[in-house]
């Protein structure tokens, strides 16, 4: 049973299941409304928008570790090193942490490796990889972007020739993301330093040039993997212990970087998205007590929660459909809950009470 706040710009849960594990990763189909999601015990199952199963198997008897979309089948890998692609089977060396799915092929981390599957494979990186994304915006040309401890770096599709960023050492880089527009850049850490840099204009599309100044964005500790640029391009959020950070990209000073500002949160935060249209903030949290659900939070000039959903237990994972009408929460007791966007909420008009979370 979800509650939700009348300003939260979210409906009722349109349904409710009880995936019978822990929930590693979710995902939506690019192509169709069907939800992946991929659970620690080993299982992979396909929910139709409606949430129900079209298909559930034991991939990967180890667990489970990640899953995307290729080719219009279910890709998913396992902490004993195999890939699983609609049945077929391939084994690779140490454990796979991240997918990346996109026309040149499935990009698969593995250990301190990159391999396209079924095609080429990187020199062995620095340390084992956090995150690998196949880089997005204007003029992007089969680029492949890594990052773990003490790096970012950038491959072509040939997995020969490699960039890395100018860096300041900051620790364990746990995850990159890139502004709508293509512009930015940023990375976040396991800890309390955090990244920002303009990708080049280079027609190739790159993300990383070598020679483009970096500059350090302070936060309170994160656990790095909760770094997001809003869908207008103006801010970049990350959350953290102390709270969400949000920086304003319409200033950015050349040497100094972004102002920011540190919005408080009371509760703990374990997965971070924003709405499709708008600078609001849609965090997965925790509090004190045991529960959870999802808080919206107001990222403008006038930032303030905007509304709260409780869903009784951590939310984990925020996935959103296709066609962006529905949202997937996946919480820590292995529920899974899918609610419908209010496409006419006036997010402008709400505001509330720092200490939202009381509501949960």
């Amino acid at each position: 049973m979800t509650k939700t706040d009348g300003l939260v710009g979210l409906g009722p849960a349109v349904w409710s299941v009880d995936a019978g594990d822990t929930i590693a990763e979710l995902v939506w189909s690019p192509t169709d409304e069907r939800l992946a999601v991929g659970c620690s015990g080993g299982d992979v199952v396909v929910f139709d928008k409606a949430g129900l199963v079209i298909d559930r198997r034991l991939r990967h008897p180890s667990g489970t570790s990640c899953v995307t979309w290729f080719g219009g089948d279910v890709a998913s890998g396992g902490v004993d090193g195999w890939v699983d692609v609609g049945g077929h089977r391939e084994r690779l060396g140490g454990w796979v942490s991240a997918l990346a799915s996109s026309e040149p092929g499935l990009g698969v981390a593995h250990g301190r490796h990159i391999s396209i599957l079924g095609g080429p494979s990187s020199e062995r990186l620095p340390a084992s990889i956090a995150q690998i994304r196949w880089a997005t915006g204007p003029g992007v040309t089969n680029r492949l972007i890594a990052c773990g401890h003490g790096y970012v770096t950038e491959f072509d599709a040939t997995l020969r020739h490699r960039d890395d960023a100018n860096l300041v050492w900051g620790g364990s880089v746990e995850q990159v993301d890139w502004s709508p527009d293509g512009r930015w850049a940023a990375a976040s850490t396991r800890g309390t330093t955090n990244y920002l840099w303009l990708r080049p204009t280079a027609e190739d599309g790159r993300v990383i040039d070598p020679q483009v100044h970096v500059h350090v964005l302070p936060c309170p500790a994160s656990d790095g993997r909760l770094v997001r640029f809003d869908p207008t391009g103006r801010h970049l959020g990350i959350a953290t212990s102390g709270g969400l950070a949000v920086f304003d990209l319409d200033d950015v000073h050349p040497i100094a970087g972004p102002p920011g500002r540190l919005l408080p949160l009371f509760c703990r935060v374990h997965a971070f998205s924003w709405c499709p249209d708008a600078p609001v903030a849609v965090l997965g949290v925790a509090t004190d007590s045991g529960g959870g659900g999802l808080l919206l939070v107001r990222c403008d000039e006038h930032a303030a929660p905007v509304g709260v959903v409780d869903l009784g237990s951590a939310v984990t994972g925020i996935a959103w459909s296709s066609g962006s009408d529905l949202v997937a929460a996946a919480c820590a007791d292995g529920t899974l809950h899918a609610l419908p966007r209010i496409e006419d909420w006036d997010w402008r008009a709400s505001t509330g009470e720092w200490d939202a979370t009381d509501q949960l």
